[in-house]
């Protein structure tokens, strides 16, 4: 899987248009389907925002470098989604443990 794969499929994961996450991001829509259609190359910078954006580490768009991956069936998104929740109640805990420890 290439880097613009990982994305478009965390992306589309989360049932964000391209449209959504390139007003979010101040870029056009049509960058941003350039770099899914690996036409262009991000920055890092560029990707730390976007993971941000998504929700996910950065390291998420990397995970599946170089896994060759045809058509992804509804039932893989579903498991993605599944673990994208959980990223997301593992990244609420860490902050709130976080902020409870500096108020003490």
């Amino acid at each position: 899987m290439t880097l613009g794969n990982a994305i478009k499929l965390i992306r589309t994961a989360r049932n964000i248009t391209q449209r959504q996450i390139a007003k979010q991001l101040d870029v056009s829509a049509n960058y941003l389907s350039l770099i899914e259609s690996d036409r262009r190359d991000p920055s890092l910078a560029f990707l730390n925002r976007l993971a941000g954006a998504l929700k996910v580490p950065v390291a998420m768009l990397f995970v599946f470098q170089g896994e060759p991956i045809p058509e992804v069936p509804s039932s893989d998104l579903n498991q993605l989604r599944k673990m994208l929740l959980k990223i997301d109640q593992m990244v609420v805990e860490n902050t709130g443990s976080k902020t409870a420890r500096s108020s003490e």
